[in-house]
């Protein structure tokens, strides 16, 4: 791609799941990479093998050193963030100081150096939206304090490009999956792997989520940042339909070949801030951006599961 050829770029939790699969294809591309991250739930070994072709800087966004040490990129993925709901609701202070003030800081170094700048969002911030699949003017009502703080850096962002004339671009992830990844997938496949008679799904299992694969969501980034039409736009990044977690966890019970397995669920109602259904309309990135996801759930499960110690059928 032409248009990131030796750019000067920075991610920002770039040691991280989705950062780091950033990373690696950035760099097909020739760009100066700088990667910062604090490694609070990013890993060196998310990056290993990157290492001699980046610039690893290891702080913290909220740094007042943050400025300093991340250079003078000319592009910036802010992908940093505190993304756990059930944190967010026991640390909401903490949640907001990384995510909100954090951001703050990351559009500061923009402005100071005019990068461009994709802003990592996320589905939360809808909250439960009374349209389903949820188009990007659908009205944010967050249920988390993670949702908020994410829409908090939103509405930062709207106002340096309003205030200041930065480009930037956001993107709304769903719930993404693939290698390195965490969440409901891998929380499966460790239990699967400690009992393969009894899978306990957390919640109720009712709640249903929009999974797409980290590469999809790295392409929709990597739009973001260098097509002009995405300038100051929102964008969902989903794969524009919806599972149900019971319904998930007897599709990997399935293809991994097991029998008699019980799935229960550990509690009748779910957790402060948990979200009933993610569910993304996706026809505006699939519009302007010419995105769509190219990788199918049952087809991403399957390429996952090749490294997993259990049998596929």
């Amino acid at each position: 791609m032409q248009e990131l050829e030796g750019r000067e770029v920075l991610v920002t939790g770039g040691a991280g799941f989705i950062g780091s699969h950033l990373c690696q294809k950035l760099l097909e591309y020739n760009v100066r990479l700088t990667v910062y991250d604090n490694l609070s739930t990013g890993s060196i070994e998310n990056i290993k093998g990157l290492q001699e072709r980046i610039r690893f800087v290891r702080g913290d966004i909220r740094s007042t050193e943050f400025s300093e040490k991340a250079g003078s990129p000319d592009l910036i993925f802010h992908l940093a963030a505190q993304t756990s709901v059930p944190k967010s609701m026991v640390n909401p202070v903490e949640d907001y100081e990384i995510n909100a003030y954090g951001t703050l800081n990351v559009l500061e170094l923009a402005r100071k150096n005019d990068s461009r700048v994709v802003y990592a969002s996320s589905a939360a911030i809808y909250g439960n939206p009374e349209v389903l699949p949820t188009p990007e003017d659908c009205p944010p009502k967050p249920v988390s304090f993670y949702g908020l703080s994410k829409l908090v850096g939103e509405e930062y962002c709207k106002m340096y490009m309003d205030s200041y004339g930065l480009e930037v671009s956001i993107a709304r992830i769903s719930n993404a999956y693939g290698s390195r990844g965490h969440g409901v997938i891998k929380d499966f496949i460790d239990k699967i792997r400690l009992n393969k008679r009894k899978l306990e799904v957390l919640g109720t299992g009712e709640q249903s989520r929009d999974f797409i694969h980290v590469s999809d969501v790295v392409n929709a980034l990597i739009l973001s940042a260098t097509m002009k039409e995405a300038r100051g736009q929102i964008f969902n990044v989903g794969s524009g339909k919806s599972m149900k977690i019971i319904e998930l966890a007897r599709l990997m019970i399935r293809m991994l070949g097991l029998e008699n397995v019980t799935v229960i669920s550990t509690t009748n109602r779910s957790w402060k801030g948990d979200i009933e259904i993610i569910w993304l309309d996706i026809s505006k990135a699939e519009k302007v951006l010419n995105w769509k996801p190219s990788i199918q759930l049952e087809n991403g499960l399957k390429s996952l599961m090749k490294g997993w110690e259990l049998p596929v059928v």
